[in-house]
């Protein structure tokens, strides 16, 4: 049985890893694949790979030769910044080890462990638009926040403002999800991209 690692990312607090790990773990359970490891990371794909943890733990288990294939589920979880996404496939290819793109069905390396020209192209290709992506979805923001600026709307919450036992579990409905499954809260944490602490919080504000 082939030992992989499951790797996921988001960049905004409000979201979680859920989906992510769900269609992961499902294509690892058709595959017959042992997963040694989710790795999950709440943090901007620009990052330099050195201010990833997530990325240096994924090139450890890499390293150690405990997987042969990391899975995610598109390019821009691995990252959106073209040079630091290619400086991991590298590694990981010196080291035999694939990367599988659910979304695309395709893996970096052959069979044989070979990268594949082609395969290679394709994924710097799909970098490049992750990054471009990311820069588009920055301008949007910062033109629709000053249009705001110039109409006079005030950004951001008022102060002073609270939010009520019934909003802050609003805001965490993967975490209450996961609690009623019986999960525990190291792992609700880690499939939900949150601290134990807040974990923690949302199980005493449910028993309110």
């Amino acid at each position: 049985m082939t030992p992989v690692a499951v790797f996921v990312r988001v960049s905004k607090g409000g979201q979680d890893f859920a989906r992510q790990v769900a269609d992961l773990q499902a294509y690892s359970e058709q595959q017959g694949y042992i997963v040694i490891e989710t790795i999950s990371e709440k943090i901007s794909g620009a990052k330099k790979n050195e201010h990833r943890k997530a990325i240096q733990r994924l090139l450890e288990l890499a390293e150690s030769g405990a997987i042969q294939k990391v899975l995610v589920t598109e390019i821009s979880r691995l990252g959106r910044n073209t040079l630091e996404g290619l400086k991991v496939l590298e590694r990981l290819k010196n080291l035999g080890v694939a990367v599988y793109l659910l979304n695309r069905n395709i893996e970096s390396l052959s069979p044989g462990g070979k990268q594949d020209p082609i395969a290679k192209l394709f994924f710097t290709i799909m970098l490049e638009f992750a990054e471009w992506e990311r820069e588009t979805m920055i301008e949007r923001i910062h033109s629709g926040l000053d249009e705001a600026r110039r109409k006079g709307k005030t950004l951001g919450r008022k102060k002073g403002t609270v939010k009520t036992n019934e909003q802050f579990l609003q805001d965490h409905t993967s975490v209450i999800k996961q609690l009623k499954a019986g999960k525990s809260i190291r792992d609700v944490a880690a499939i939900c991209g949150v601290g134990t602490a807040t974990v923690q919080k949302v199980k005493k504000a449910m028993a309110v």
